[in-house]
């Protein structure tokens, strides 16, 4: 079975506490586990039209798509290891 391309949606802005913290321990953990997984950071406020087709109302959200199609989302209050291990699962390993 074919491994699906993985893309890791990460929406945030630059007036977001919690955002400043997680992302850069989520894209490390992410680019050390996942070298395969296509990373995408969002600015909210730069990315207004897309941010709004995305449904994303809040901050900060993770959208994990498999193949171009949304499999899991994580908002406002998740851990690194759950992002992790959903990719885990999507991946295969």
């Amino acid at each position: 079975m074919e491994t699906p391309k993985i893309e890791l949606l990460h929406f945030t802005s630059k007036t977001c506490g919690v955002c400043k913290v997680l992302k850069p321990k989520l894209l490390e953990a992410v680019q050390e586990n996942f070298p395969k997984v296509d990373i995408r950071v969002v600015d909210v406020e730069e990315e207004i039209e897309f941010t709004g087709q995305s449904m994303v109302f809040t901050l900060p959200v993770i959208i994990l798509k498999a193949d171009g199609k949304e499999m899991y989302r994580f908002a406002r209050s998740f851990s690194v290891y759950e992002v992790l291990d959903k990719l885990k699962r999507l991946s295969g390993e």
